[in-house]
């Protein structure tokens, strides 16, 4: 397949699994929450993912051959610790400790199977195209919402920002990268085991923060 639409596949299928969220959002994007104790349990959570993004495209670093991607790894890598920082300083500025989190089982079944993940197309499918493609979908709603409060939406809208500046990087790679039968077959099964985990991770975060329990 070429590859220009082979990553409109891969696109349209990502945006597919965003709209599903449309009319029922998860607890993920703070949306439903009620309480502020609610606001800093997903947010504890979400704190944890940018973490391990960082640890992830780092990680990824000596492994990757191609010097452009090598460059937007090691970019994004301390992108995700700012982040994490501003997310920090909203959950200490509740009273909370961001380092106390025990990350869901679900949550980390999925950052355990991006990590075995081998080769650039497989990756940038899997982790920017299919995963921070959701967030930044889930935090635009969030920033619409009049369920949300202000100080929720402050580090958001920087974040935001920020992911929506090379929101395109991801397919651009794809197309330049994923040009045979055997990396598109990668690309795209990766794409399916990260909104497939996605989703089980997001309904154990509403479980644990609207149901109260254990995940």
């Amino acid at each position: 397949m070429d590859s220009k639409a082979f990553v409109v596949e891969l696109t349209e299928q990502v945006g597919a699994f965003c709209r599903s969220f449309d009319d029922f959002p998860p607890a993920y994007s703070y949306i439903p929450c009620t309480t502020d104790d609610q606001r800093a349990m997903v947010m504890k959570s979400r704190f944890h993912n940018e973490l391990q993004a960082a640890d992830l495209y780092g990680a990824w670093l000596h492994s990757t051959p191609e010097l452009e991607v090598k460059g937007i790894m090691a970019h994004s890598a301390n992108e995700e610790v700012e982040h994490a920082e501003l997310l920090a300083e909203r959950i200490k500025g509740l009273g909370h400790d961001p380092f106390d989190y025990r990350p869901l089982p679900a949550q980390t079944g999925m950052f355990n199977a991006l990590a075995g993940l081998q080769g650039t197309c497989a990756r940038i499918a899997g982790f920017p195209l299919a995963g921070e493609t959701v967030a930044t979908y889930l935090i635009g709603k969030s920033l619409v919402s009049d369920a949300v409060p202000e100080w929720i939406k402050a580090p958001y809208r920087h974040i935001n920002e920020e992911e929506l500046q090379h929101g395109s990087i991801p397919q651009g790679v794809l197309e330049r990268y994923a040009v045979t039968d055997d990396l598109q077959d990668a690309a795209r099964r990766a794409v399916a085991m990260r909104l497939t985990l996605f989703k089980e991770y997001m309904e154990s975060l509403d479980r644990w923060v609207l149901e109260g329990k254990p995940w």
